[in-house]
Parts: structure tokens; sequence; C-alpha cells
């Protein structure tokens, strides 16, 4: 069997940042292992266009399509999937992604085209699904992790069943996801090195935030990678790529706290000239003095903060775990241990949120010794539990899924109108930004003419882009 991997986002159509798709190299990986023949169409890609991208998958030389789902590309993949099976009939179409992970009750209803989704991780489910189709290897379908399916009239979700020993998935396909085959236009938008990539060393989270999916999606028990599977897939991406900077996309890294040492003097020890950053966010209660200083020895410059609020009412709803004390008190002891710089990230839009709390989050954020700020509309993620109490409640039943990205607006509260909202929004970066030394700062990072297009691209596409 053949197995056409796709992402049927393009550079046209939504996305803010682009990096290698380790979610299709890992599959990819976990395939190969099982003997199947892969090709990867990431419409993420250098000089990839929508055209190019259909006429990739007009060719039909494969058995089986597996499309990468996100919320906000349910109506492309669908329009891909539709053409798939017009091209080629017997072709074996598979869901995945942060979608299908998010809602699987209803991903096959909404994708009429696809066979067969999975929920959550795939790299075990997936080759056993078709290698049961396939006639070598017999099993139920009760018996195949995350699986998604029909029977008759009903849809059928087999257990979450996170995969226990990450070491086990190998490394993604780098040849398959080359990073030099994406454009320098890296999360968060800057970068100290390049070429870079993004590489992931956990999965899963033991918090209970009701903004996010993860636990749904990865199961609640964080599982980390050894030291020694992380270092080897830097090295190998140091000497066979050319890599210079890595950006660590866990939200829990640092939680790990054993992991994350170890991983700091294995880098030390091989005399890799690299830099670090964590664009994704991390726990700020996971921070001390010696993990910092570790992590800054080993090239890390870049923090990413997960503040979310500058309301105590709103953080106790969000179920953070943490106050405005502690926040400060963290961030002030990552000043004094170190160089590295911060980035704060803040959620704008909070269904719980009035326009006093939204307030307070623009003060905290300007307050705070960051260098860039992140705010973020809020956005009705699939599997969240806040989303899954607005949805009992008949509050999403007009949510566009298009519109289901942190610089667009998808849902308003009782408590703010659209105007408000995209106000705010605008404020809260404005204010933050328009100042002399955060501009200094800024321009200073600037690498090359590449990223500064991509920069004023991502600029227009927070600010010029109509929210409603």
């Amino acid at each position: 069997m053949k197995v056409l991997l796709i992402n049927p986002l393009t550079p046209e159509k939504r996305m803010i940042h682009n990096t290698p798709n380790l979610g299709l190299g890992y599959i990819a990986t976990a395939l190969r292992k099982n003997g199947f023949s892969v090709e990867v169409c990431d419409g993420m890609k250098k000089g990839m266009t929508n055209k190019k991208l259909i006429d990739r998958l007009m060719r039909a030389d494969y058995d089986v399509a597996g499309c990468q789902v996100y919320t906000c590309s349910l109506k492309e993949s669908l329009e891909i999937l539709k053409l798939i099976k017009s091209k080629n009939p017997g072709c074996i179409t598979v869901a995945g992604g942060p979608h299908p992970s998010g809602d699987p009750e209803q991903v096959l209803t909404d994708l009429t085209e696809a066979d067969f989704a999975f929920r959550g991780e795939a790299e075990e489910g997936l080759p056993k699904l078709l290698n049961k189709l396939a006639g070598h290897q017999e099993c139920a379908f009760e018996e195949i992790p995350n699986l998604v399916r029909r029977d008759k009239d009903r849809i059928l979700c087999n257990p979450l069943q996170p995969v226990e020993n990450l070491d086990s998935l190998g490394m993604p396909s780098w040849d398959l996801i080359a990073p030099n085959e994406y454009p320098n236009a890296p999360i968060g938008a800057f970068a100290r090195n390049f070429p870079l990539t993004t590489i992931s060393c956990t999965r899963g989270c033991a918090h209970y935030c009701t903004f996010c999916a993860n636990t749904r999606i990865m199961g609640r028990k964080l599982r980390a990678r050894s030291s020694q599977s992380i270092l080897a897939e830097m090295q190998l991406l140091y000497y066979d790529h050319g890599i210079r900077e890595f950006q660590i996309i866990d939200d829990c890294f640092t939680s790990n706290r054993t992991i994350a040492m170890e991983v700091c003097r294995g880098i030390i020890e091989s005399g890799m000239e690299i830099s670090i950053s964590f664009p994704n966010g991390v726990r700020i209660e996971s921070l001390d003095e010696e993990l910092l200083q570790s992590l800054e020895q080993a090239g890390c410059y870049s923090l990413g903060m997960a503040i979310e609020t500058g309301s105590q009412r709103i953080m106790d709803h969000m179920r953070r775990g943490q106050t405005l004390e502690m926040i400060r008190d963290q961030v002030a002891m990552v000043r004094r241990a170190c160089n590295i710089r911060m980035t704060g990230f803040f959620i704008i839009g909070y269904p719980e949120e009035k326009v006093e709390d939204v307030l307070e989050t623009i003060r905290l954020s300007r307050s705070l010794p960051f260098s860039r700020a992140n705010f973020t509309l809020w956005m009705p993620v699939p599997g969240s539990e806040m989303t899954e109490k607005l949805r009992k409640e008949g509050k999403l039943k007009d949510v566009d899924p298009d519109r289901i990205v942190i610089n667009k607006i998808s849902y308003v509260s009782e408590n703010m109108t659209w105007d408000q909202m995209r106000k705010y929004f605008i404020k809260a970066y404005a204010g933050f930004y328009l100042r002399p030394a955060i501009i200094i700062g800024l321009l200073r990072e600037i690498r090359s003419f590449e990223q500064f297009k991509y920069i004023m691209t991502r600029v227009f596409k927070l600010f010029f882009v109509k929210s409603e």
C-alpha cells in the first residue's frame, strides 16, 4: 500500500507561522516501520499553492490518503477528500489531527468522504488499521487504538489510548519534512538563527485549563521522551540538516525537571552551537534559578510565559492554579536569574470576561518586563471544557469553523460586543508594542529580508484582516 499524508492548508489560506509538520512526520515513521510506502504532501512547504496541492492529488497514485484536519480547515479537508474520492473511489480515506481529536463523535458526520478517523495519537492505530484492511493482520476494529468509525447509522469511538513509551515511536521522518523545504516563518515570528525547526519532547498535560483541549487530545498524564532520544534527534538535525535553532513546542517541557536538566547538560557537553526557544509557553511555576541558568547555558534565549489573564477572577475560572502574585514573583525571579528574554501569552475574549478584566490583562502585560507579548482571541476549540459548556448551553450554533484561528473573532459573549472585542484586541497589541524600547528591540532581531516580509504579513493578518 502507498500512503499519501496531506495537510490541505497552504500559505494562501490562513496560517501565520510555518514550520516542519511533526505530526505527519511521526505518522510517516510509524507507517514505514510497518512496511508502507509513504509520501507527505504538506501544503505549507515552500512554493506550495492550492493548485499545486490539487495537481498532486489528481495523480491518484496512492491507495490511502491521510488528511490532517484543524477545525479551521474543515472546509478545505472536506473538499480535498471529495476530490480524492471522485478521482479514486477505492482509496481509503482517513482523518486525523486536532479537530477529530477534539470532536471525535462528530468528525465523520462533518467529513462525509472520510472512511475512518483517529482521535489523539495515531502512530499505533493507523498501521494496525491498514494492516487489517490489507488482510495482513487479524484484529477487531475495537482493538485498534483511538479509531473512530461508522457502524451503520452510528459513529463509534474507541477509548483514548495514549502511547506510553514515546521513545518507541522513533523520530519523525525528517527526509519527508525536511526543514529547508519550509520558509523562514517561525512560531512567534522572530528567531535568532536559521535554519530552524520545531521539535517535540513531551505529550499530555496534568493541568485543568478550561480553554485548552490538550488533555482530550493527548491525555492527562505527562509523558516524556528520554533525554537520549531528544539529544539524538537534535544531533541528527544539527549535523545532517544544518539546524542552528530549535523551537521546543512543548507546553510542559520544564515540568519534567529531570529530563530538562539532562537535555541541557547533553547539549552543553555535545559542543553544538545552537539557540533554543519555547514559543508555545511554559508553566511559570516549573521554573527555578538552576534550571533557567542551565537552559541559558545550553542556548536558550527566549521563553514563552503562559500568563493568560491579568484578572484573578478570570484566572480562577480558567482553573489555572496560579495567582497574580505568583506570576509577578516568578517573572521577577527569571529576570534576576538569567538573560533569557520573556514573551507573555494572554487571552482576550474569554467567555466570562468583562471589559474591566480585559483592561486588567492589558495593564499586567505592560507592567511585566516582557520583550514581547502575544494576545490570542479566545477560540471555542473542540474538546475544551469551556467549549463543551457553551455547546451544551446552545451558544455555539452560529460559530463558523473557518474563524477558529488566533486572529479572528469566532465567539462573543454577552459581556462584550464585536466592536469591543476588536477594539481591545488592537489596544492590547498597540499598547504593548508601540513603545520605543520594544520597537528597537524587535528591529534588532530581524535576520533577513525574507523574515521581514513574513513579519509584515503576520502584522497584516493580525490587524488588517476584517474580523466580523
